[in-house]
């Protein structure tokens, strides 16, 4: 992710992560999506795994979060 980039936060709960990708629960909608790491700022989750993730806008908008 690039420098000044525009960014989305999102309140949401870590189900898994791979190497390339976290899979996460967004709770406004219940529905689990699949992050790429790649477009991913910073993520900070509890110990039960609810927390927020700062990504990309562009993959948030094409994951129909924005």
């Amino acid at each position: 992710m690039k420098d000044g980039e525009p960014t989305f936060e999102l309140a949401c709960m870590r189900k898994t992560e791979t190497d390339k990708a976290v899979l996460i629960v967004d709770f406004a909608s219940g529905e689990e999506i699949w992050i790429p790491l790649s477009q991913v700022h910073s993520m900070h989750f509890d110990s039960g795994e609810h927390g927020t993730i700062v990504m990309s806008a562009w993959i948030a908008r094409q994951k129909g979060l924005l």
